[in-house]
Formats: structure tokens, sequence, C-alpha cells
């Protein structure tokens, strides 16, 4: 009886033993798929370039699990830095837009070169509230990659609290433009017409305030055979420009502008010729070349992408076209 009695009390212990090792077994791969399953959106990449705004990134896909149209999250350690939109992907890059700041002093510290968290999807795990009316609104208005380019995309007001100059229509302080134009230049009466030679300017305009830019402008031109054969006259022009921006529809901009000219000539060989009137007569018209006076007119400018556009001088100091680049 005694030995029947120590074999069920066995029996029982081993069952007993046995589900408990298979309940914790079940319970542990249970809390490893969860850990699994939370943690399976969530990877590190690269940020490569960050626009002068700050909305737009491209980052590393080294892990390739982003594509267009996902919804991801930046994080920096342990904290949500601002949630964004996968627009554009291409050989192991991508470019996100910006729709929610989540953390200004998070945000600050995103740099180029520097490795985040990528939280793709729902990042609620982080203790953060999806903003689904943010995501709705970028569904209704990101449409194609083109998007990224532009404002309207997502409103400020969307972007949350950040100070970033928002009175102004180009964010970037600066604003360098290469130009090119014709230089129009009065013959001598023997030969009669205008001379046509092509000026190239290089110009710097600095916003200083919201929407006021002061500019700098130098134009050079080399005239061939003027004022007679065999001779050649130089051309320098400078202008000081006061402008304010208004911001247009279509990604364009208009720039009035009040400012002040100086040409200055260098024809050295000009008024050396064997007849005195014929000297007389080149002198005369280097001499109407030499100007200077206030200037006014409008810079129209059109957003190609990020950074670029195509801008155009219409003034009475010169009329030109050409690009700029903003920084």
């Amino acid at each position: 009886m005694k030995l029947l009695a120590l074999k069920i009390i066995y029996l029982l212990l081993c069952i007993g033993l046995s589900n408990y090792l298979w309940a914790q077994s079940l319970v542990d791969d249970a809390n490893l798929s969860l850990s699994t399953s939370s943690n399976s959106n969530t990877f590190a990449e690269t940020i490569k370039i960050i626009s002068s705004s700050k909305k737009i990134f491209i980052l590393t896909n080294n892990n390739q699990q982003l594509g267009a149209g996902d919804f991801v999250s930046l994080a920096v350690g342990e904290n949500l830095a601002a949630r964004a939109l996968v627009v554009k992907t291409h050989q192991e890059q991508v470019g996100i837009k910006i729709l929610k700041i989540y953390s200004l002093a998070q945000w600050s510290r995103l740099r180029r070169d520097q490795e985040v968290q990528i939280v793709k999807g729902d990042d609620s795990a982080f203790g953060k509230k999806q903003e689904k009316k943010v995501e709705e609104t970028a569904n209704t208005r990101i449409k194609s990659e083109e998007d990224l380019f532009s404002g309207e995309v997502i409103s400020e007001d969307e972007l949350g609290n950040v100070d970033e100059g928002k009175a102004r229509n180009i964010k970037p302080d600066n604003l360098v433009s290469l130009s090119g134009a014709y230089f129009e230049a009065n013959e001598v009466k023997s030969r009669g017409g205008k001379m046509k030679q092509p000026m190239f300017g290089l110009s710097w305009a600095y916003q200083f305030t919201d929407n006021y830019f002061i500019e700098g402008v130098y134009g050079r031109a080399l005239l061939d055979n003027y004022p007679s054969d065999e001779t050649q006259t130089l051309v320098n022009q400078v202008v000081a420009r006061i402008k304010y921006n208004f911001k247009g529809p279509a990604y364009t901009f208009f720039m009035p502008y009040l400012g002040f000219q100086n040409y200055t000539i260098s024809s050295p060989d000009a008024g050396k010729g064997l007849s005195a009137s014929q000297n007389q007569e080149e002198l005369d018209v280097i001499n109407q070349l030499k100007k200077s006076g206030p200037v006014f007119g409008v810079t129209f400018l059109r957003r190609l992408v990020p950074g670029w556009f195509i801008k155009a001088d219409l003034g009475s100091d010169i009329m030109n076209v050409g690009f700029s680049i903003e920084f």
C-alpha cells in the first residue's frame, strides 16, 4: 500500500512539474514573440542630407524596410523627435517629408551623418499618441515626389510650434546668383548702329530681416573691336539694391527693388587714332558708357527644386536671366 501511494505521489509530481514547465515555456515564447513584434518595426538608419528648412531628410535604407508611402518616426535615444512620410526611395536611400515635430529639443539635435532610430508605422511604443489627423491630411495632399518641393503639403500649424522664421517666404538668409544679359553700346557715327556683347553677372543677396534683402551685383562685359577696330573696352557694373520679397503662385517669388549703380569703363586705346574728329567720337561713345545713379526694378524667382531657382531681373539697370541657390 505504501509503495502504491508513493508511486501515485511521484506520478502526480511529474505531471504537475511537466505542466508547469510547459506553461512557463509557453509564456516565455509568448513574451519573446511580443517583444520581437514590438521591436520589429524599429531599426537604425543614418541621416545623409538635411534641407535648409529641416523639413526634408535623405536617409539610408540599409535595412531595406522603407518604401514610398510609409509613415515613420525619428527618435534620438529613446525619445521621439519627429513624424515623417517616406516619399521617394532610390539606390538604398529614401527621401522623407517631416509632418509633425514631437520634441523641438530632440529635433534640433538631428545632424548629417547621425545614426537615428526609425520607428516604422505605429510609434505608440515610445509613449506618443499617433496623430491620425496629420496622416489623413498628408494622404490627401501628398500625391507624388513633387510634393517634396511644396510648402503646401503640410501647413505650418501642423509642424508644431517651431520658430524657423514663419514670416519668411524664403527661409535661408542667403541667395547667390549667376546671370547673363546683353550689353548695348552706341557705335561711333562713322560705323553707325549699336554694339551688343554678352554681359555676365554675379550677385549675393542677404536676408537681414524677414523678407528684406540687401544685394550686391557685379557685371562684366568685354567689347571687342570697340570703339574702333583692334581695340577693346572693358565694362564693369556694380549695383547695390534693397529688395522686399513677395510670395506668388506656383512656387514663384517677386522682389521689387531700389538701388544705386555705377559703371566703370576701361578702354586704353580709345581716342588714339590718326584723325582728331574720329578720336573725339571714340571718346564721346566711351564717356556715354560711364554712368551712375539710382535704379529700380523687380527680380522674379521660380523654384525648380529645393534650394534652386530660375531668376530674372527686369529693371532700369539691367535685364537678365540666370540661376540662384539658397543657403
